[in-house]
């Protein structure tokens, strides 16, 4: 039995098939989400979007194509993604909070928008890219 002699020519396995296809979905979704979903144009917003944008590629093409660096590029794309994510999700949280409590009534619409947009954002910006980091994380031998 001959050992590959390049990364490339092992076989992909299941799970980094399965994330780097989670990398180029998230990356659609928030290209979608922001640069067509959004009314308004607001630079730090956009280039937030577009550097996770570049990034979720990146990290996809070198999962799926069994790159040497396809783990740190994985693992970079997560760390901003989570970072990113839970900024997100916090600052839409405290809003949508803030509108319902001083608007009432008339605040609980917008409240309900930012909760439903907080929720769709988690498993893309906050669950995948946690369960992908335990997966990356560095295994000890012997243990």
């Amino acid at each position: 039995m001959s050992v590959p002699s390049r990364s490339s020519d092992l076989p992909v396995s299941f799970s980094r098939l399965s994330f780097g296809v989670g990398h180029v979905v998230t990356a659609l979704v928030v290209a979608l989400g922001v640069f067509a979903g959004l009314p308004s144009r607001w630079w730090p917003v956009d280039v937030a979007a577009a550097v996770l944008v570049a990034l979720q590629i990146a990290a996809g093409a070198g999962l799926l194509l069994a790159a040497p660096w396809g783990h740190r590029a994985a693992r970079a794309s997560c760390a901003v993604a989570l970072a990113l994510g839970l900024f997100l999700v916090t600052v839409l949280a405290v809003t949508a909070g803030w509108l319902s409590g001083v608007y009432g009534p008339v605040g609980r619409g917008g409240s309900i928008i930012l909760g439903l947009v907080a929720a769709l954002a988690l498993p893309y910006l906050v669950v995948l890219p946690l369960v992908e980091l335990v997966w990356l994380r560095p295994r000890v031998r012997g243990a």
